[in-house]
C-alpha cells in the first residue's frame, strides 16, 4: 500500500496545502474580527487565553507541517493526511456550526470555507481510496481525538 497514486513516480507535494492553509487559518483565527479566542469567551462563555492559543498553535503547526512532509516523503507515515484532513474538517464544521448558532462570524470561518473545506475533502478522499479500511478507519479516529484533546486542553 503507497500513499501516492497508483502508477505515479512522483510523491503528492499538494498535500503540503494541508499545513499551508493550517497556517492561514491561524492567522484569521488570531487577527480576523475580534479574534477566536475573544469570540470563545463571548460566544461559548469559556475564553480561550492567548497564551494557550499561540502555544497549542506554535507546537501544531511545525509538528504537523513535519509529519506531512514525512507522509509525503515515506510510506510509514501515509495515514497522517487522512488525521490532519479529519482535524481540519471538524475544526471547519465548528466554526460553520459556531457561526449558525450564534449568528456572528466565528474568526477562522472565511478559511475553514475556502481552504479546510476543498483541501482536507481531498486529502480525505484520497486517503479513503489509498490507504486499507482499518487504516483509514484509524486515521480518521486518531484525527477526531486530536481535536478532542485540543479543545479540552484550550477550554481547560
Amino acid at each position: 500500500m503507497t500513499w501516492h497514486h497508483r502508477g505515479a513516480p512522483s510523491p503528492q507535494w499538494w498535500l503540503l496545502l494541508l499545513p499551508v492553509s493550517f497556517l492561514l487559518h491561524i492567522a484569521e483565527e488570531w487577527w480576523a474580527g475580534e479574534g477566536f479566542a475573544a469570540w470563545t469567551a463571548r460566544a461559548v462563555g469559556t475564553p480561550i487565553g492567548t497564551t494557550r492559543f499561540l502555544v497549542v498553535n506554535s507546537i501544531a503547526w511545525p509538528l504537523f507541517t513535519l509529519l506531512t512532509v514525512l507522509a509525503v516523503r515515506r510510506n510509514a507515515f501515509a495515514w497522517f493526511p487522512t488525521t490532519f484532513a479529519t482535524i481540519v474538517l471538524v475544526n471547519a464544521a465548528l466554526h460553520i456550526l459556531g457561526t449558525l448558532a450564534t449568528a456572528t462570524y466565528s474568526p477562522g470561518l472565511v478559511t475553514s470555507l475556502a481552504l479546510y473545506l476543498p483541501i482536507g475533502g481531498l486529502a480525505f478522499s484520497a486517503g479513503r481510496r489509498q490507504l486499507a479500511a482499518r487504516s483509514f478507519a484509524l486515521a480518521v479516529l486518531t484525527g477526531v481525538v486530536i481535536h478532542s484533546v485540543v479543545i479540552l486542553i484550550a477550554l481547560a
